[in-house]
This record gives structure tokens, sequence and C-alpha cells, in this order.
């Protein structure tokens, strides 16, 4: 497969900017946070813009807490500008260079797909093992703190592997970084 490249102009794109804002805004729980954004919109996609343009881009402090329910979880919220550029990030540098590579009948985190199609693949797979098998065994399982477990220089290096940029893979990288061991669950609150 092809390395991509040319993919860091993407995510200083106003364009992109203001969709990933609006995005945020949608989808965080925390509505006071999200007055005070939406209250000066064009201040900060201009500086949002400005700083990925300059590529001048740190990741901000996060607020890290631990829920209990329905396990035990290390939760990492970050401020609102974190999140819009982690957005941008997503979309145009991380989807373009990964999903090309990863089986169809994973569903999570791709648009146009989620839960209904996860169901629909579960009864699709479970019709044709009844047929095919008669009765089968399904193992269910959880890796535990699979996140806390990744290993930062092995996913760096699979990352080089799809990616050319160099920008977005610093700006990536940085990202990772910004995590002393392994990446946290982040959360839009």
């Amino acid at each position: 497969m092809k390395r991509k490249g040319y993919l860091y102009e993407n995510i200083y794109d106003f364009n992109n900017i203001k969709e990933a804002y609006n995005e945020v805004c949608r989808n965080t729980n925390n509505k006071r946070r999200v007055s005070r954004f939406l209250e000066y919109k064009c201040i900060y996609i201009t500086r949002i813009h400005n700083i990925l343009k300059n590529k001048a881009y740190k990741p901000g402090t996060p607020n890290v807490f631990t829920i209990y329910e329905p396990k035990e979880r290390r939760i990492v919220s970050q401020n609102m500008q974190d999140k819009v550029v982690n957005h941008l990030v997503a979309r145009h540098i991380l989807y373009p260079a990964i999903l090309p590579c990863l089986l169809d009948v994973n569903v999570a985190s791709r648009k146009g797909l989620g839960t209904s199609e996860g169901l629909r693949l579960a009864q699709e797979f479970h019709r044709k093992c009844k047929i095919k098998y008669g009765s089968y065994y399904i193992l269910k399982c959880d890796i535990s703190k699979f996140f806390a477990s990744i290993d930062h220089n092995i996913l760096k290096e699979k990352l080089r592997k799809k990616i050319k940029d160099n920008d977005a893979l610093k700006i990536v990288f940085d990202i990772i970084d910004s995590e002393k061991e392994g990446l946290g669950i982040r959360c839009y609150d």
C-alpha cells in the first residue's frame, strides 16, 4: 500500500476547521464550556488556523479523572481547542491513511457505520454460522487496560509506514506523546 502524503494542508483549511469546530460544539456535553467557545467563534477559529498553519501546535494539559461505572477507567478531558485539533487530525490525517487498511467488518468510528451496522453484521455472521456449523461458540472478551498498554514507539512506527507527510507525522506524534504511557480514553464533557 502506498504511503499518504500532503495531508497536513487539509487541517488548517478554514472550512475544515469550521466543520470540526461545529462538530465539537455539538458533541460536547458541558454546555457552559461550549457557550463561551461559541461566543468567540471567529477568534477561536482564526487562532486555531494560525497555530496550525505556522506548525506551532502543542497539546494542552488535559483534565484526567477516573470513573468507576461500569468498570474503572481513566478518562482524559481536553480543552476545546485540543478537541478541535484532534478532530482535524483524525478526519484529515488519520482516516485517509488508516481506513483503507481496515477490514469492512470494523465499524468503530467510521462514518456511516456504527452500532446498527455492527448489529446487522453480527446477525449475518450468526445466520451463516448457524447454517454452516449448526451449533458454535462465541468468545466474548475484554482486553484490560488496552489503551493504557499501547507502546508509543510501535504505534509511531506503524504510522510512519502509512503516512509520508513529515508535518502530519509531527502533529500526530505530539498528540501521542502528550500522554506519558499508552493512550488516554478521550471524553467530550
